[in-house]
C-alpha cells in the first residue's frame, strides 16, 4: 500500500527515504490509520539499529514518512545468496546481526510498541558499514493494547499467538517478536527456517502445534545453539525469553562454546562515524595481508591517497600477517579502513571481518578487500559485512591510490548525507 521514494532534503542537502500511501489506497481509512500508526511508532524509538523518522505529514491529500535512507540490502536477499551457494552467513556474523536487531527490538519495546513484523525482509544491511538495521513498522502495534493487533504477519516468522491460535489467554506482546528474531536467528545460522511450507494454513498450525527442530538437527555443530533457539519458539510466551536482548545475551554465551574459545560479543558499538572528518585523532588504516611486501605497497598507497585527499590528515597505517594478528590490533586501535585480503592461511577474509565487525567500533570501518582471488562470483559472501569495494591484483602503485581517494570521498558524501 505504500511507494519509498529516493529523496533529497533541499534544507539539510542529505538523502531521504520518503514513504507515501500509494494513490489507490489514498482514500481508504485502514491504510491510512495504519501509516499514521507507522509514524508514530518510529517518532519514539532512539536506537542506531532502527531507521530513524525525521517528519511526518500531508502532501496533495495523502500522508507522508520522511525517514534515514540506509543504502544497502535486505538480510533476505543476503540469505538468498547464500543458500544459492549452498552456504551460510558465518556464524559469528550471525550473531553480531542477532545482538545488534536484538538492541534495536528492545528500544522498540521500551517506547511502547511490538513491531509484529520481524524477518530478513524488513532488516538492511547497511553499505559500507555492515550496520543492521529494522525497517518498516506498518504492522505495528501498542504494547498495552493488544486488542487492534489482526492476525496479520509473515506465516514463515509469525508466533502463534500472531495468529490467533496460540495457547488460551495468551496475546500480542514482547515475546512476539523475541519469536520472529528467534526464527530469523534460526534461518541464519542454519540456512533453513524452523518450518516451511506453501500452504498457509499448515504453517499456522505448524507454529501452534509442532515442535520446532534443534539447530543442530540441521547442522551437528549447532549443538550450543539449541537450547536458546527452541525457548526462543516456545509456543507458549510466557516461556520464552522476556526480552530480545536477554535470548542475544544466551545466544552469545553459546557461541563462546561453540567457538571452543572465547567469542567476544560487546555491547553495541556507538554510531559509526565519519571516516575522515575527525581532527583530534590521526586516520586508523589497517592493512590485512600475509604478503608483507604487500602490506608496504599498500601502506604507501593509503598514505599517498588520504594527503592527496585531505593534506592536513593525520594517518597512521599498521599491517597484520593474518586474521588473528588484525583482530589483536583492532583490539588495541578500531580501524577507519581496513584494506584486507581474501585468502590467508587460518582465518580468511570473510571469517576476520565477521569477527572485526563484532569489536567496539567495528562497524565503523571501512573496507576495501584487496585480493588477486576474489572475482565477481565471490563477492557475495561480503555483502553480509556492508562490503563492497574490491580491489583485484595485481594493480599498480597509482591506480590504487587514485581507488582509495575516491574511496574516501564517495564515504565522506555519505556521511554528508546521513547528517553525521
Amino acid at each position: 500500500m505504500g511507494l519509498v521514494h529516493l529523496a533529497r532534503d533541499t534544507w539539510l542537502d542529505r538523502a531521504l527515504a520518503v514513504k507515501m500511501i500509494a494513490p489507490l489506497w489514498a482514500a481508504n481509512s485502514t491504510a491510512a490509520s495504519s501509516f499514521l500508526r507507522e509514524a508514530k511508532a518510529l517518532a519514539f524509538v532512539r536506537s542506531q539499529f532502527v531507521v530513524q523518522v525525521y517528519a511526518f505529514g500531508v502532501h496533495e491529500g495523502s500522508y507522508f514518512l520522511a525517514m534515514e535512507y540506509v543504502r544497502g540490502r535486505t538480510l533476505r536477499q543476503i540469505l538468498a545468496e547464500h543458500h544459492d551457494h549452498d552456504n551460510t552467513v558465518p556464524t559469528h556474523r550471525a550473531l553480531t546481526i542477532v545482538t545488534q536487531i536484538a538492541e534495536g527490538v528492545d528500544a522498540v519495546h521500551a517506547a511502547g510498541i511490538v513491531h509484529r513484523d520481524i524477518k530478513p525482509t524488513n532488516i538492511l544491511i547497511e553499505e559500507d558499514t555492515g550496520r543492521p538495521v529494522l525497517v518498516d513498522f506498518g504492522l505495528a502495534v501498542p504494547r498495552d493494547n493488544p486488542s487492534v493487533a489482526l492476525s496479520m504477519g509473515t506465516p514463515h516468522y509469525m508466533a502463534p499467538e500472531q495468529a490467533g491460535a496460540g495457547v488460551p489467554g495468551s496475546a500480542v506482546g514482547v515475546a512476539t517478536d523475541v519469536y520472529a528474531l528467534g526464527c530469523t536467528a534460526f534461518e541464519m545460522l542454519t540456512g533453513r527456517l524452523p518450518f516451511e511450507s506453501d500452504d498457509q494454513a499448515q504453517l499456522i498450525r505448524m507454529h501452534s502445534r509442532k515442535p520446532p527442530p534443534a539447530p543442530s538437527s540441521i547442522r551437528k555443530d549447532l549443538a550450543p545453539f539449541d537450547a536458546v533457539l527452541l525457548r526462543a519458539l516456545a509456543k507458549d510466551p510466557a516461556d520464552r525469553y522476556a526480552t530480545c536482548g536477554a535470548m542475544a545475551q544466551e545466544l552469545a554465551a553459546a557461541g563462546e562454546r561453540w567457538s571452543k574459545k572465547t567469542l567476544t560479543l560487546p555491547p553495541p558499538p556507538p554510531p559509526p562515524q565519519p571516516l575522515v572528518v575527525e581532527r583530534n585523532r590521526p586516520l586508523s588504516v589497517l592493512v590485512v595481508d600475509d604478503d608483507r611486501v604487500f602490506c608496504k605497497f599498500a601502506a604507501q598507497a593509503a598514505q599517498l591517497a588520504f594527503f592527496r585527499y585531505r593534506k592536513d590528515l593525520r594517518v597512521m597505517v599498521k599491517g597484520a600477517g593474518s586474521g588473528e594478528e588484525a583482530i589483536d590490533r583492532a583490539i588495541q586501535e578500531p580501524p577507519d579502513l581496513v584494506l584486507l585480503d581474501f585468502d590467508m592461511p587460518g582465518l580468511d577474509g570473510v571469517d576476520t571481518l565477521s569477527r572485526l565487525r563484532a569489536l567496539p567500533g567495528g562497524e565503523a570501518a571501512r573496507v576495501v578487500v584487496i585480493s588477486g582471488r576474489v572475482n565477481s562470483s565471490d563477492r557475495w559472501r561480503f555483502a553480509v559485512l556492508g562490503v563492497h569495494d574490491f580491489v583485484t591484483k595485481p594493480i599498480d602503485f597509482r591506480r590504487l591510490v587514485d581507488r582509495l581517494e575516491g574511496i574516501a570521498r564517495r564515504v565522506e558524501q555519505r556521511e554528508r548525507d546521513r547528517g553525521v
